[in-house]
């Protein structure tokens, strides 16, 4: 049965999107152990709900969250399993290993007609990556970049032509920008209507690009508690024409389980880009199947360790650090294929590539069904002993 929210109750009951008052509450998310985005354990607690009007998957701005991301934000460290260097992804077109923001970029510039000169903003730059990456793929173009406070400026002032980083507020920058990039920042704002409809104004006749994780795709995205919203295509496609803002595209097939789409300022002429979706109840069954299923991972887990074989634990960031911030030191060593990790510790173990890992040790795979399914074919000539996360079984899908 759902339990949906009266004003009442709720103290914040709209719809981050549609700004309905039907949040139905996901039953039992708040007994699981959550992750911050930077992947480092945090604890259990939270709340989640589905919009029963609009679909979308989302927590609410409380003042227990805000509370909670000023905490994580307080120390948070990007891609600290690698000194700092951008995670690396799969790269399905070249077949190999790539720096996730060297692969978005590499597509967006075959996917659009953006100018040989131009200007752009990267809204959340961080330490610089998806920048660095631009200033690469986009030689004769001005950089900039937009976060909460400036003590990135000098990292960013080494990028060859960065310009200015603008900090505080949005609605303060006074220009416009031939292309805007969100690449993992827009599911942090504590408004993320506010925080586009600010943007609208900044994009001028140029391109809006956003990355979001795929909660369609990622079952781990609902535990990190400081996205406020778990996007699908439908549901991000939807917020951005609530802010008045027209996508042209999205697409899964750039990065394993994100969402990449563009957008415009304008309306193009014809009929409104959309993506359909399921239905309200049948996200809900899913969301709440998603709950039952991260039980299931850490019973197998637990399971595992009373094996008495050493093991391991595939990836280094979300889900394997979550899984291993509950198994109380039992973890032997993790896996991975980015070369920047392997041969440092996490979490007080070693970082082994997959051609290292010991005889008579298990591997357990503890990601997205698919996403785990296809690396135990891609390594079968290894041997590793692997185990794959329990079945995805969601009713209403």
């Amino acid at each position: 049965m759902t339990t949906v929210l009266s004003s009442r109750e709720s103290g914040s009951p709209l719809c981050l999107v549609c700004d309905r008052p039907d949040l139905s509450r996901v039953a039992g998310f708040d007994d699981l152990p959550r992750i911050t985005s930077d992947c480092r354990a945090f604890p259990a607690g939270g709340e989640l709900f589905v919009c029963m009007g609009c679909a979308t998957v989302q927590k609410r701005p409380s003042a227990i969250w805000i509370r909670e991301i000023g905490e994580i934000y307080s120390q948070y460290a990007s891609y600290y399993q690698s000194g700092g260097d951008e995670q690396i992804v799969f790269d399905a077109v070249s077949g190999r290993p790539r720096r996730r923001s060297d692969v978005l970029m590499d597509r967006l510039f075959a996917s659009t007609k953006l100018p040989a000169k131009g200007a752009a903003l990267d809204v959340g730059c961080g330490n610089g990556a998806t920048l660095t990456s631009m200033s690469a793929v986009f030689p004769a173009w001005n950089l900039n970049g937009y976060e909460l406070e400036g003590s990135s400026r000098p990292q960013l002032g080494r990028i060859a032509r960065f310009e200015k980083l603008y900090t505080k507020s949005l609605s303060a920058i006074d220009r416009e920008f031939d292309l805007v990039t969100m690449i993992h920042s827009l599911e942090h704002f504590p408004s993320p209507r506010g925080a586009l409809e600010d943007v609208r104004n900044l994009v001028g006749d140029g391109y809006l690009f956003i990355q979001v994780c795929d909660v369609e795709q990622n079952p781990f995205d609902i535990l990190v508690a400081d996205h406020l919203i778990h996007f699908s295509q439908s549901s991000l496609c939807r917020l951005l024409r609530a802010a008045v803002i027209s996508p042209t595209s999205s697409t899964t097939g750039w990065v394993p389980k994100e969402i990449s789409l563009l957008a415009r300022r304008r309306m193009a002429d014809g009929e409104p880009y959309d993506v359909a979706g399921p239905s309200e109840r049948d996200v809900w069954r899913r969301t709440s199947g998603y709950v039952e299923w991260l039980r299931a991972v850490m019973a197998l887990a637990r399971d595992l360790v009373g094996t008495g074989k050493q093991l391991g634990i595939f990836g280094t960031s979300i889900a394997a650090t979550w899984l291993g911030s509950q198994l109380e030191g039992s973890v032997a060593f993790f896996v991975d294929e980015d070369e920047s990790r392997i041969g440092k510790t996490h979490m007080g173990r070693p970082i082994l590539r997959p051609a290292d890992v010991p005889e008579d040790s298990i591997v357990y795979l503890a990601l997205a069904p698919s996403v785990a399914d296809l690396i135990a074919r891609r390594l079968a000539a290894l041997q590793i002993d692997f185990f794959l996360p329990p079945r995805l079984s969601l009713a209403g899908n």
